[in-house]
Formats: C-alpha cells, structure tokens, sequence
C-alpha cells in the first residue's frame, strides 16, 4: 500500500493530490489514516502503486479503443442491412419477373405436349400408309414370280417345238436322200437298152415312189411352215410378255427412285443419306436386271452389244459392293474389294454389264458362303498400251465345287446339283450370262475350287483408255506423312488399307485387335511420334471400336486424334454416341476409294465439296415453267409433281389423254409430260389431236413423253406421234429437269410433227434430209439416229407399199393413214422433203381428192428415191444434204 500523504503534512496536502486521486479512479483503502479534524478528509493509505496506476490507464484507453471499433462495427453492419433490404427488394422483383417465365414455359410446354400427341397421331398413319405400300409390293413381287414361271414354260415350250423342228428338217434332209437316190436308179435303168422292160418297171415306180415323196415332202413342208409360223407367234407372244412385265415392273420402281430423290432432298443424318443412296443405287440395278430380261432375247441370238462409255472403275466396284453388304453382313461375311493403285482410274466399257458380273459372281459367293470372307480382287495385265486389261478374281471360302460339277457350272439353267437348288434356289442363268458377257469383253470365265474349301471366279475384260486421260488426282500435300492408326481384325482388309492409305502418301501403323492399338500408342508417344488419324473397324472380338475409341479419348494426350469408323452394312452408331467419342465419319464396309479419301481430307480440316443433291442445286437462270402432268398411276403423279414442284414449276395434273386434250383446248401451258399408256386414251393418241389442232392455230406446245418402253421402236413411236422427246421410267430428277428445261427453253422450230409445209409448196427448196435438225431433236445422239435410219429402210417399203395400194384402190381414208404413218417415220430422220410429198397425199386422202393423187405419188417416190441416195452417201459429219 502507497501513502500518498506524510504524518506531518496537513490538510493542504490531500486537496492538493484530491483531484490526481479522484480523475485517477483510485479507491480508499478501507485502512485509510485520517489527519486533520473530525470528517474525513484525506486518505492517508492507497492500495494501489503508481505501476498500477499507469495499468489502469491502459486499460481505460483500449476499452475506449474497443468502444469506437464496436462504433464503427455498429454502423457497418447498418450499411449491410441496407444493402440487404435493397437486395430482398430486387430479389422479390425477379421472384415476380420469373414467375411470369413460368407460367409462360408451362403454356410453351402444353403446346408442345399437343404438338406431340398429333405428331403420334400423324406418324401411326405414316406407319399405316408404309405398311399398305409393303403389302403392295409384296403382291407385286408374287407376280413378278409368276410371270418368271410362265417365262420359263413358254421358254420350255419354244425349246421343245424348236427339237420338232430339227428332227422335222432331219426327216426331210433324208426324204431328199431317197429322191436323188431314186434318180441315179432311173438314170441307171436308161443306160441299160436291154432291159427295157426291167427298165419300164423301174421307171413306174420310181415315178410312183417320186409322186408319194413328193407328196409327203409336200405335206411336211405346210407342217415346217405351220411350226415356223407358230415359233413366231410364240417369240411374239414372249417378247410382248417381257414388254409388259417390263412395263409392270417399272411402274412401282418409278415410285421407289422418286420418293427416295425426293428423301434424299431432306435434312437426312450421313448415315440416313448413305442408305437412301443405296436404295437408288439398288434400284438402278434392278433397272439393269430389267434390261437383261428385255435383252435376253438379244443374247440367244447373238445380238447383244456393248456400250462404251467412259466411267470410274474404282466407284463402279465400290457401289456395286456396297449394294451387296448388307446381304453379307447379315450373314456375318467380311466383303472386301482390291483395286491396286496402277489400275486407271478412268476406262472406256460397258459398266453396267461389268456390274451384272460382279453382282452374280460376288452374289452367288455369298450364298454359297456360311463363314469367313468374301473378296473382289482386280489386278492390271500387260497389253496394249491404249487398252487397259484387266483380271477380276471373286474369291469365297464357301462350300466349294467339285471337278464333276465344274464341268456344267455356265451352262444355262444348270446348277452344281439338285441338292444345291433346293438349299440356295436360284436357276443358275445368271452365271451362264455372265460368262457370254466375259466372252464378249475378250475374256473367259473360268472357276477354281475345290469341294468344301471355298471357290474363285475369275475373268478377264479388255477397256479402252480414254483420250487425254487425267492422270490420278494429286491428293493434298497435308496428307504426306499423316500417321495413321489402322485397326482391323481382317488381314485382307489391313491390307487393302495399308495399301491405299500409302498410295497417298500417308504412314500407317497396322494392328489386328483394340488392345494392340492401345500398345501401339503408347509407344508411340514414348518415342513422340504424334497419330494424327485412327481408322477402327467397329466390330472386332474382345474390344470393339467403340470400347477403343472411348479407351482413346480417356487419354489426354491423344484428345487431338481425329477418328474414322468403318461399320458394316446395317450397323448405325447413334449420333449422341458419335459425338461424344469424336468420332469424324462412319463409313460403310466395304469403302469406296474416294469415300475414304473424303472422309480422311474433311477430319483434318481439308476443305472438300460436298455433293449436292439435285434438289438442291438450282442454275441461276432456271425458269419457272407452267408444266401439264398426263399420269394415271398415283405414285407417278405424286414422284413428278413433288420433283416438278421443288424445282420451281407450277404442275397441273389430269389424268388421261382426253382430259389432256381438252385442258389444252381451254389453257395455255409451257410444257405438256405425256404417259404413254392410259386409260380412256393413250398419251400418242393424245398427241397427235393436239399436233392437227395446233396446224390451224399456228401454237405449239412441247411435249415429253413418259414411257415405261425402253426400246427403239417405243422411242420411235413417240417421236412418230409428234412429241418432242421422252423420258423413260423409272425415270432419274435429273434426268427429268434436264429434259423439262431443254425442251421448254428450245425455239421448238425443228419439232417433229410441229409444222407442216404448205402442201402446194413442196419444191425443192426443202433439204431432202436434214441430218442436223434430226440429231437436235435426239440430243444429238449419233447412235440412236443411226438405229432409226436403219429402222426406216427396213420399214420405209412396206409403207410405200400401203400407200400405192390405197392410191390403186382409191381408198383415200387408207391412204390418208398410210401417208400419216410414212410422213412420221420420214420426219423422225430429218427427210424433209419426203415428208411434205407424204403430207400432200395425206391432206388428199383427208379431203378425199383423188384428182391427183397419181402425181403426188410419182412425186413421194421420187422424194424417197433421193432420201435413199442421200442417207448411203452421208457421214457422220455432215449436216445435210442438197435436195
């Protein structure tokens, strides 16, 4: 304790201290000493020191300290609170502007919940709609059966009268025998002057024995002639059934190739637009199987010739294959094709009977083939240096062919053995014409095979090189020295890509199974080799490509790698799947060349352009026309108008020909499409009205022909009839704008049929034959024209015939329709002249004045006389020639 006082000071001394004490906050000791009077006046003891003292000072600043800090906490947190009212006033703004959201994503959602229920509805009848066309076309193809089944009788029938026919000339080759032997007998009976009665006797009956056989001869002769001419009513019987099976036939398969160009026109996935590319590639071979049937004639009898033409053999094979793969893939067959890199590229040949060889023989490995493979190897032979040679090897590892069964294997009709019939079907014919076919492109068909252990086909085919042949495509120099990562179970199919992917300059690192290319990378990123490309067979063992591709993106490192994946027919990975493994292209097994090529240029970021489909592709200086559809097939109808429409046309549609004449009676239309054949009146019937009304109105419209005829003399007809052009079904988009839009943009002044000359005016001002004018109204095809012409000297004598013997009978309605069907064949080949002596003596005939119709005649001969002069002395060259 501190005594702050002394005993011997006074009062004083405490007032003097009190203030120090009190301010100080010190408190009296309870002990305190007392001086100075009776009250207490000072403390005479303090219990604290003065170190104390200056603690408690401290102590009453930092609590002063903590009382401005609590202050300037105080007004803090006031601020937050205000700052957190103004939040809670925004946030009850927004709570108010999202509930508006709300409601309006709950009416969005309850449109689009109705918009799905009729989309449901509108689908079921999709689905109802899809199903009857199945139906129909399963009714079709039963008939299609049936007809194949007549076919086959009638051919039976034809081959038997065929055998009666040759043991009939055989009977008749040995009745002349006896005859001649006869005669050397009378001859020897003359000689011999003694015997004259031996002689005399001879003599009767040889004249007896000459008078029966001549009797019998006679009478086998009106059997030959009977069966002859029954022999052509059969061959005229079959060609009218293959012409109308035909027509039958490409009826529904119009409908199959239009709506698949009209799909092929939508937002359609790459694997969707590969599968409708299929359907129409599909389609044109079953056009070409047609084509044979109405050829088969052609082949028996020798007269079947080749087209040669220009086209790429590595895409022929491709679609051809690819048209096939699902057929293999079902079956569980790996289909492969090898085309070295020194095979042109371009080559000229028939490649679509080089398709109908390679359809049969790769067709009939994969039925005959349960396991393993089936590969298309083409390989170039040495020969001459403007001709390409080429060997084609179709290679099974099917049940094989034994050497008994070889021997009959391309004969007509046959099959290994009965056995093989029953379990695989099939007649066996279309071997047999793929052989005459390779007999006809300068090769063999030969077999090597062995029962149980497979079989090869092989053949080879001679093609011309084009004319300034384009040398193999320079592929982009970023492709020189890409690696690429190359993944497939199959040696043939390592290979075949190994090869190729070199072929363009790229380095490749080949591996049989998905762990392996795991293995694979790996060392190469020890050794920092970077893989650019990964081309993974999707269906492996163990690990697919799928399991690999996604075991590949796990890897940071190869997150760059662009991946392509080779797919069987069939097999489609989901777009979400593909995306999310980066997958750049799903191509189908077996690749086309330029195929792969695109895909590798496109994931490395090599700009390519892309084929458009002919829906999309408009010229700039299209023009819309007003078009009239004649079609009574509903599937027509709706192929042709949708197409037309899409182009920019306005199409009106009727039915028959009658309507079509009275529609263009009352309406003007740019463009008339005509079928052939119709109910009520048929398309030429139809045209040729419209042709005589035009000629008292000076209008003339074009019209195209639709048939479903697909030989020389249907296309003659048509143009016969006065229509400017045709197209045949199952007809092609572009095929049909192409047509459409030359003909309705032609001056159409050199139509057939399109103006007559006046019949008072046939001088010779008129060029006996316009070869020119005849090849623009046949697109300038050479060989057709020359077809036709031969055609007309074949017919031209017969016509003539029937009009001079109308002029003889004085028949003038004979003659008005003998001069019509004369003039028409004459203008098909440019032989104006003729044809204007031909329309005088139809007018003639129409108004029935016979008065001169003897000069006109004398004229139309004449006329003709010079046609013929002028069509043996001109060439291809020439244009015309002078009247």
């Amino acid at each position: 304790m501190v005594n702050f006082t002394h005993p011997s000071n006074t009062r004083l001394a405490f007032e003097i201290n009190r203030s120090n004490i009190i301010d100080a906050g010190l408190q009296l000791s309870k002990d305190m000493l007392l001086f100075g009077g009776s009250k207490l006046d000072v403390a005479a003891v303090y219990e604290e020191t003065e170190a104390e003292l200056e603690r408690a000072r401290a102590i009453a600043l930092q609590r002063q300290q903590q009382m401005e800090e609590q202050r300037r906490e105080l007004e803090r947190q006031q601020q937050t609170i205000e700052r957190q009212r103004a939040l809670v006033a925004v946030n009850e703004s927004e709570l108010e502007a999202l509930g508006e959201q709300l409601s309006e994503i709950q009416q969005v959602l309850e449109d689009s919940e109705n918009r799905l229920l009729d989309n449901e509805a509108k689908l079921a009848d999709k689905e109802r709609i899809l199903a009857e066309k199945e139906a129909y076309i399963e009714g079709y193809s039963q008939r299609i059966e049936r007809n194949q089944q007549r076919l086959a009788d009638q051919q039976a029938a034809i081959g038997e009268q065929e055998q009666k026919i040759t043991e009939q000339e055989q009977v008749l080759v040995r009745q002349l025998s006896t005859i001649e032997s006869q005669r050397l007998i009378l001859a020897g009976a003359v000689v011999g002057l003694l015997l004259v009665l031996t002689l005399i006797a001879v003599i009767f009956r040889a004249y007896r024995s000459k008078h029966r056989l001549n009797l019998q001869l006679e009478g086998k002769t009106r059997e030959l002639g009977v069966a002859n001419e029954k022999l052509v009513q059969m061959t005229e019987a079959k060609s009218q059934f293959l012409s109308t099976m035909s027509h039958e036939i490409r009826t529904p398969m119009n409908g199959v190739i239009g709506m698949a160009e009209l799909l092929d026109g939508t937002e359609l996935s790459d694997t969707q637009r590969e599968y409708v590319a299929l359907i129409i590639k599909s389609a044109d071979t079953l056009l070409g199987i047609i084509n044979d049937i109405l050829d088969f004639s052609k082949i028996e009898a020798g007269r079947l010739d080749l087209e040669r033409v220009p086209f790429n053999i590595r895409d022929i094979l491709g679609d051809t294959l690819q048209t096939l793969a699902l057929r293999a893939n079902e079956k569980g067959l790996e289909l492969t094709f090898h085309i070295p890199p020194d095979v042109p590229e371009n080559l000229l040949g028939d490649p679509l009977r080089l398709r109908q060889i390679v359809v049969n023989l790769v067709g009939n490995a994969i039925k005959f083939t349960e396991e393993g493979e089936v590969a298309v190897d083409v390989q170039l032979e040495p020969g001459e240096a403007d001709e390409a040679r080429l060997r084609f090897e179709v290679r099974d590892t099917g049940i094989g062919i034994s050497r008994a069964q070889q021997r009959r294997i391309f004969e007509a009709f046959g099959q290994a053995d009965s056995s093989t019939t029953r379990q695989f079907g099939g007649t066996g014919l279309g071997l047999a014409i793929a052989s005459q076919l390779a007999e006809m492109m300068g090769g063999r068909m030969q077999i090597s095979s062995e029962a149980g252990k497979g079989s090869t086909f092989f053949f080879s085919a001679n093609f011309g090189i084009p004319e300034g042949q384009v040398p193999p495509p320079v592929h982009p120099g970023e492709l020189r020295g890409l690696k690429v990562l190359v993944v497939d179970d199959n040696d043939t199919n390592r290979l075949i890509l190994e090869e190729l992917l070199h072929s363009w300059g790229m380095e490749t690192m080949v591996v049989e199974s998905g762990m392996a290319a795991l293995t694979a990378l790996d060392e190469a990123r020890d050794q920092g080799i970077e893989v650019a490309l990964a081309l993974l067979d999707v269906m492996m063992p163990q690990m697919d490509g799928i399991e690999l591709a996604t075991r590949i993106r796990q890897r940071p490192e190869l997150a760059g790698m662009r991946i392509i994946m080779l797919s069987s027919a069939g097999r489609a990975e989901s777009q979400e799947v593909r995306d999310q493994l980066g997958i750049s292209r799903m191509l189908m097994k077996p690749v086309k060349h330029s195929d792969l090529l695109s895909a590798i240029t496109n994931a490395i970021g090599i700009t390519t352009a892309r084929g458009s489909s002919v829906l999309e592709s408009f010229p700039a200086d299209l023009v819309a026309r007003r078009i009239l559809l004649v079609e009574d097939n509903p599937v027509n109808q709706k192929v042709a108008r949708d197409l037309l429409t899409k182009r920019g046309h306005a199409v009106e549609l009727v039915r028959n020909g009658q309507e079509a004449v009275d529609i263009t009676a009352r309406e003007d239309f740019d463009l008339v499409l005509m079928d052939v054949h119709m109910p009520v009146m048929d398309g030429l019937t139809a045209t040729r009205i419209i042709r005589d009304r035009e000629r008292a109105c000076g209008v003339h419209v074009p019209i195209i022909a639709l048939t479903a005829g697909a030989t020389v003399e249907d296309r003659e007809n048509c143009l016969a009839a006065g229509m400017n052009s045709f197209v045949t079904k199952p007809f092609r988009a572009g095929e049909l704008f192409q047509q459409v839009e030359k003909v309705a943009a032609s001056s159409l002044a050199s139509a057939p049929g399109s103006t007559e000359p006046d019949a008072g005016d046939s001088t010779g001002e008129e060029p006996c034959l316009d070869r020119a004018s005849a090849l623009r109204n046949l697109d300038g095809d050479e060989d057709f024209f020359d077809e036709l012409v031969e055609m007309f000297r074949g017919q031209y004598p017969g016509l003539l015939a029937d009009v001079e013997a109308a002029v003889a009978a004085a028949d003038m309605d004979a003659l008005q329709r003998a001069a019509h069907s004369l003039k028409g064949s004459v203008q098909v080949i440019g032989g104006q002249a003729a044809a204007s002596a031909a329309l005088k003596l139809e007018r003639m005939g129409r108004e029935g004045n016979s008065g001169a119709v003897g000069g006109a005649l004398v004229e139309l001969q004449a006329r003709l006389a010079e046609l013929e002069i002028a069509l043996h002395s001109c060439g291809r060259g020439d244009n015309s020639e002078p009247g």
